[in-house]
C-alpha cells in the first residue's frame, strides 16, 4: 500500500496514469483498446463504475498534534469511524474484492478468483495526486493518505468520476508516522468490527531495534497511537476478518510477518526473496492467500500480481508465483475489508 516518492517532475508522474500511460487503456470512443492479460473493463466507459462479480475499548497513549480532533468536524460519520457497532458492524456492497490505488490517484478492483482488473474511478482531493497507501472498510470507504501525510476517504459505491474525497479530521505529524501504510482488522473471530491500523514507512533502510512502530487509529477520535515499537520503519499491512494482523516489511529479502496486533509481538515470519520493497508495494489478505502488488523496475510504470498460496490450499508448500505482468497500473495501494473471504475459496 505504499511506494517511495520517485525522482520525477510533476508532469512526468502524472504522465504514467493508466488514462494515458504505457498501454493508452481505454480507446477513444470510451471502451478497452488492447489490454494485457489480466485487464478488464467489461466494455465499460471511464465513468462507469465497476461490477463486483459477473469496538473494543482498549486504550492507547495516544499522539496529540496540539489540536485533538474534533469529530463534530468531520464530513464523515462522527462516530465509530467505519463501524457500526450497534448493528453488528454490516458489510456494505462493494466489500467483496481487493481494492488497489495507483500513484496518480485511480482506483481499480482486483478479482482474486478471475485476476480481472476492473477500473472504479479517479479520486479527487483537491490539489493532491501523490498517493501513499490505501486501506478498505467495512463500509466499502477507501482510506487514502498522500505523500503529504493528509488522509482522505472515498465511497467505492459512488457512481461520481472523479468520486469525491471526505476529510475524516485526521491529524497528521506523529513523529513515528509521517506516512503509513494501513489496514482494517477485525477486533476478534467473534466481533466483525475492526480497527484502522497503522505501520511506519520512513524510508526502507530504517531497520533496527524499535526503529518503526505499529499504530491504530481511534474510531471515534481518528487519533493515532503507538500499540508497539516495531524493528523496521518501513511496512505495509493488511487484516483479516478473525483478527490476523500481516506486515509486509524489510528490504534484501523483504519479509512478510504476522504480528499480535494488541502487543506488537512477532508471531510468524515468511521470507519474500523473489521481491522489494524499495519502490511501489502492496498486499492484501483474500481466501487465506496473499496477493502482493509489486513494481519490478523501480520507478517503473506498472506492477506484477504475485499469489502467494499461504495456506498450502492450491497444492503442496507455500508456493509464491506471478499470476499478472503487468498490472494496468503501477499500485502503489492494496485494500480488503474484513468482510473478504477469510479462509479457503
Amino acid at each position: 500500500m505504499l511506494r517511495l516518492r520517485p525522482l520525477l517532475p510533476a508532469a512526468a508522474a502524472l504522465s504514467l496514469s493508466c488514462n494515458g500511460g504505457i498501454f493508452g487503456g481505454f480507446d477513444d470512443d470510451g471502451t478497452a483498446g488492447d489490454l494485457p492479460p489480466g485487464w478488464y473493463t467489461d466494455g465499460a466507459t471511464e465513468s462507469d463504475s465497476y461490477d463486483s462479480n459477473n469496538n473494543s475499548n482498549d486504550s492507547y497513549d495516544s499522539y496529540d498534534s496540539g489540536d485533538s480532533a474534533d469529530t463534530n468536524d468531520t464530513s464523515i460519520d462522527p462516530t465509530g469511524a467505519d463501524d457500526d457497532p450497534e448493528a453488528g458492524c454490516p458489510c456494505a456492497p462493494g466489500t467483496e474484492l481487493i481494492y488497489v490505488l495507483s500513484d496518480t490517484g485511480t482506483i481499480w478492483s482486483f478479482d482474486p478468483e478471475d485476476l480481472y482488473f476492473n477500473r472504479i474511478a479517479d479520486i479527487s482531493c483537491g490539489p493532491f495526486y501523490d498517493t501513499f497507501s490505501m486501506g478498505v472498510s467495512r463500509k466499502a470507504r477507501a482510506w487514502v493518505q498522500y505523500q503529504t501525510g493528509d488522509v482522505y476517504t472515498v465511497d467505492l459505491n459512488d457512481p461520481n468520476d472523479p468520486i469525491e474525497c471526505l476529510d475524516p479530521g485526521f491529524e497528521h505529524g506523529h513523529p513515528k508516522f509521517p506516512n503509513f501504510g494501513m489496514a482494517f482488522v477485525a477486533n476478534s473471530l467473534i466481533d466483525p468490527c475492526d480497527k484502522l491500523y497503522a505501520h511506519t514507512a520512513i524510508g526502507p533502510d530504517v531497520i533496527g531495534p524499535m526503529s518503526g512502530a505499529l499504530g491504530v487509529i481511534d474510531p471515534y477520535t481518528i487519533q493515532i497511537s503507538e500499540v508497539a515499537p516495531l524493528d523496521y520503519g518501513w511496512g505495509e499491512l493488511t487484516g483479516t476478518a478473525t483478527g490476523r494482523l500481516f506486515a509486509y516489511e524489510g528490504v534484501t529479502p523483504p519479509l512478510l510477518n504476522e504480528y499480535d496486533k494488541e502487543s506488537g509481538e512477532l508471531l510468524d515470519t515468511f521470507p519474500l526473496p523473489e521481491l522489494t520493497s524499495d519502490s511501489a508495494f502492496a498486499f492484501a489478505w483474500w481466501g487465506g492467500d496473499f496477493y502482493l502488488f509489486h513494481d519490478p523496475n523501480s520507478f517503473g510504470s506498472y506492477s506484477d500480481v504475485w499469489h502467494l498460496d499461504y495456506d498450502e490450499s492450491d497444492g503442496p508448500g507455500q508456493t509464491l508465483t506471478k499470476i499478472v505482468s503487468p498490472a494496468p497500473i503501477r499500485i502503489v495501494g492494496a485494500g480488503v475489508s474484513t468482510c473478504v473471504p477469510a479462509g479457503p475459496m
